[in-house]
């Protein structure tokens, strides 16, 4: 993403919350590595620290809802099933 990619992100006409949430998240990690970088600047755009905070909270609640939604591993062997595959001798 380059710089004027991002500078239409930090337009104040945009509301962050609505852009944030209709971003997939391969988009908000790019989102999120430019805001990073651009705050690395000397002299980063008002308001690209908010937008940051804003990108990686939503990047962060995807990623527990999508761990939520995962099937739970199993802890072990349940009843009457193999404890693990049988080695041959030799």
């Amino acid at each position: 993403m380059n710089e004027e990619d991002l500078f239409r992100y930090l337009d104040e006409t945009v509301d962050p919350a609505e852009m944030v949430a209709a971003l997939t998240e391969p988009e908000l990690a790019e989102l999120a590595d430019a805001l990073y970088r651009h705050l690395d600047t000397p002299s980063p755009a008002f308001g690209a620290h908010s937008w940051y905070v804003q990108v990686v909270a939503e990047l962060r609640l995807r990623r527990l809802r999508a761990n939520a939604d995962a099937p739970a591993a199993s802890e072990g062997p349940g009843p009457g099933e193999p404890a693990g595959r049988e080695v041959p001798a030799g």
